[in-house]
């Protein structure tokens, strides 16, 4: 009896760290989209049950004929860190879509958010933004785990013309260690231990969202950036999805995970591949 109340606990606690772990903690953004000066529409999106709050960028100078930009945020983080890539897109004429995920930033808080989620808002946006504007190409931007959900979510048929990858996983497992290990924790025992918890908020295993997995089933446009001195997603990580696509990164020299946003090599790289497309 007691040994069955003991297990009991050890499960319970488990299942509470599990909780914890990808439980995120909301941030208010540094720079809002009012503070720019650019003219834009505040949006609400529905998604699974949540409201996505969302901003459309509108610049006067846009091309109703150019893609529009959909720029998706990583773990943590919220739009305000990827105002520092969407300002000067917007400068350039661009329209740019942006939003918080759930659980992020100004969106409805959620008791716990893994990659499976970042996945299915977006995909939300991206079938709001093809009903809204059906004659426009769309491209994601994705950062860090904003850019792993680009990949699952062009994998399971988001309409996605385009995808950009600056600073993204190649494995959710690993990137989960390595960001434990990194705050002071046995990060490969831990998510050794809680990988059933996740399991069970995932809604079934790591596999089908395992990003260099399915990256290899997509046929579109893709640009691949990795900043050179990431501490957050090892440069291996590029290395990975990069064989998996077959197509070469860009390493940005000098940038971290977030700097990375404001170079101006990648809003180089950015515009170029936009005017490819």
């Amino acid at each position: 009896m007691a040994l069955g109340a003991g297990l009991a606990a050890v499960l319970w606690g488990l299942d509470r760290i599990a909780n914890r772990v990808i439980r995120p903690l909301s941030h208010t953004p540094d720079k809002t989209v009012p503070e720019l000066g650019v003219p834009h529409e505040q949006l609400t999106i529905r998604s699974g049950g949540h409201d996505l709050s969302s901003w459309l960028l509108r610049p006067g100078q846009a091309q109703p004929y150019e893609p529009l930009i959909l720029l998706a945020h990583g773990w943590g983080a919220s739009y305000g860190t990827m105002l520092m890539l969407a300002e000067p897109l917007a400068e350039a004429g661009h329209e740019v879509l942006l939003f918080d995920v759930r659980g992020h930033g100004q969106s409805e808080q959620a008791e716990y958010v893994t990659v499976r989620h970042f996945r299915d808002d977006l995909m939300a946006v991206t079938r709001y933004a093809s009903r809204r504007f059906p004659d426009r190409q769309l491209v994601v931007i994705g950062h860090s785990f904003g850019g792993a959900a680009g990949v699952l979510a062009a994998a399971d048929g988001a309409p996605i013309d385009g995808l950009v990858l600056i600073a993204a996983p190649s494995d959710i497992i690993r990137v989960t260690a390595e960001f434990l290990t990194d705050h002071g924790f046995p990060g490969s025992l831990l998510v050794t231990l809680l990988r059933p918890f996740f399991w069970r908020r995932l809604g079934g295993s790591f596999l089908p969202l395992t990003p260099s997995r399915r990256i290899r089933e997509l046929d579109l446009p893709m640009l691949l950036i990795q900043p050179e001195h990431d501490g957050r997603v090892a440069r291996y990580h590029a290395d990975r999805l990069s064989v998996a696509a077959g197509l070469e990164y860009h390493l940005i020299a000098g940038e971290e995970h977030t700097s990375v946003l404001s170079s101006p090599e990648t809003f180089r790289l950015v515009e170029n591949f936009l005017e490819d497309l």
